[in-house]
């Protein structure tokens, strides 16, 4: 039996998941893959879902059912809880690239639930480059952005 794809989904993720973005093939290329998987998310994912999803028409209501029904899995962590998480990821990586507040806190909560993914399109803050120099697998794959940050990192 193949074992369950823990991921932790970032707000571009989510909005993929409810608009019709460039990016909604990918998300349904994940979920199409065989096998269980749990999608986390966090209460800073969602804070920032709830007003992007405002400018484009507000699903959010659609998100909020979907948490209800355990489609997602909220990780539980407090706003300041993340915040402690995140604080070496601050100063190793604030310097080195565009990444967001917000962002390193999504990948702070993805680690300490467990995650063993991080679901993103974020290649040009570096978010996703963050990501998985933290030890986490990145859906859709690196690309050339990405490794570029990656490399400012070392």
């Amino acid at each position: 039996m193949p074992a369950t794809r823990i991921a932790f989904a970032d707000t571009n993720w989510l909005f993929s998941t409810y608009y019709q973005t460039r990016e909604r093939a990918e998300v349904e290329r994940w979920a199409a893959q065989s096998g269980l998987q749990t999608i986390v998310v966090s209460e800073a994912v969602l804070a920032e879902c709830r007003c992007n999803f405002w400018r484009a028409g507000d699903r959010f209501g659609a998100l909020e059912s979907d948490l209800r029904a355990r489609l997602f899995v909220d990780c539980g962590y407090t706003f300041a809880q993340m915040t402690a998480l995140a604080d070496e990821m601050f100063r190793k990586y604030a310097p080195r690239c565009n990444v967001g507040t917000l962002d390193l806190l999504h990948v702070a909560a993805a680690k300490r639930f467990g995650c063993r993914w991080f679901l993103s399109f974020d290649s040009n803050s570096g978010c996703r480059a963050v990501a998985h120099a933290e030890g986490l697998k990145v859906f859709p794959e690196l690309n050339a952005t990405d490794r570029r940050w990656l490399a400012k990192f070392k």
